[in-house]
């Protein structure tokens, strides 16, 4: 059985639940950080912004290649898989976040493609080789 691509409402309610996860990381990371160092100048600029782009693509890029599903793919029941049905490979993964942080910087518009794309494919699927496919409950 092939299983079909996921729309965007079901991908935006995911990128929505996971983002309070990756909130709620992001909090407990920068408290660390500033427990560790105690000084707020850690907590501002391009270094700090960087530390947290990095956090958000090991968080990705560890749930797509290892367990094939966020937190929030789990409960929507969609799942991250290359066009022949495998999980990702961590560079197949990388490169679907670092595409899809591109297109999502630019208005959505990569999302968006899934409007158009009869194959309800996002850019960044087509530029990794990857699918968001939706899983029926059996």
């Amino acid at each position: 059985m092939t299983l079909a691509n996921a729309g965007l409402g079901r991908r935006l309610a995911v990128l929505l639940y996971d983002g309070f996860l990756i909130v709620a990381i992001w909090m407990i990371s920068s408290l660390l950080l500033l427990a560790a160092t105690d000084a707020n100048a850690y907590l501002e600029g391009i270094w700090y912004q960087a530390f947290l782009y990095a956090e958000l693509m090991l968080f990705y890029v560890y749930f797509w290649s290892f367990r094939g599903q966020t937190l929030g793919m789990q409960v929507w029941r969609v799942i991250a898989i290359q066009e022949d049905g495998k999980l990702l490979s961590p560079k197949q993964a990388s490169i679907r976040f670092l595409i899809a942080t591109l297109s999502l910087g630019c208005f959505g518009l990569g999302l968006l493609w899934i409007l158009v794309n009869p194959q309800k494919l996002a850019f960044h699927d087509l530029a990794s080789h990857s699918r968001i496919v939706y899983q029926p409950k059996n």
